[in-house]
């Protein structure tokens, strides 16, 4: 099954917009797959940014069983380019 991780920090707006981005496609049918935040201010967080290398925020990154097969850093992507990813 297939997983979007979001990097974030809560005082971020494009990582906030990031997130309702994902969720509302969610939301609306457009995919099934899990997601994932991960607040890069928490241990936690800290600690699951450092295992998947990341090195600014927001990072989505989507994750099919334990394959990587896309990411974004800094800026959140189009529908068009993360839909696809996903089916």
């Amino acid at each position: 099954m297939k997983s979007v991780y979001i990097f974030g920090r809560p005082g971020c707006s494009v990582c906030k917009d990031t997130v309702h981005k994902v969720n509302y496609f969610k939301e609306k049918g457009k995919f099934q797959a899990e997601i994932k935040y991960f607040d890069m201010e928490s241990v936690d967080g800290l600690a699951e940014g450092s295992y998947f290398e990341v090195s600014d925020i927001p990072t989505i990154v989507i994750m099919d069983e334990d394959e990587e097969i896309m990411r974004w850093i800094k800026k959140p992507p189009i529908s068009e380019d993360f839909l696809p990813y996903l089916k």
